[in-house]
């Protein structure tokens, strides 16, 4: 039986964080990535192309920003998980990103150890 690999989509403005958060993913197995986006219309064009399984959307991303690109995104059919990061992770802020529509939060000051509880928690038997 083969196990299906998830596609994952990175959207953030930071070069140098995509590329970090580029190299994990193309590491982690079972997860491939599909694509990276500096801006939420690149995003939303990437969504809409690759179909990956899972977007992680920094929340500051021009010119739409995050939330309102999130509650957009999660109207149209389909859309992939949405785990959100965020420099400020907060009670607020992962209230907020919830109620339009994120799947998981993830601060970025402990991306890694948060990214993969999101993923199990998104996809418990690909892990």
């Amino acid at each position: 039986m083969s196990v299906r690999v998830r596609r994952i989509v990175i959207a953030d403005d930071s070069p140098a964080f995509v590329s970090a958060v580029s190299s994990y993913v193309e590491s982690l197995p079972g997860y491939e990535l599909a694509g990276t986006a500096r801006t939420s219309v690149q995003a939303l064009a990437l969504v809409k192309s690759q179909l990956p399984d899972v977007l992680l959307l920094d929340l500051g991303l021009p010119p739409v920003r995050g939330l309102e690109f999130l509650r957009r995104l999660k109207e149209l059919p389909g859309s992939p998980a949405v785990v959100a990061m965020t420099l400020f992770h907060t009670p607020e802020v992962a209230a907020e990103a919830r109620r339009a529509g994120a799947d998981a939060l993830v601060g970025k000051e402990a991306f890694v150890a948060g990214l993969n509880q999101a993923l199990e928690q998104l996809f418990p038997a690909a892990r």
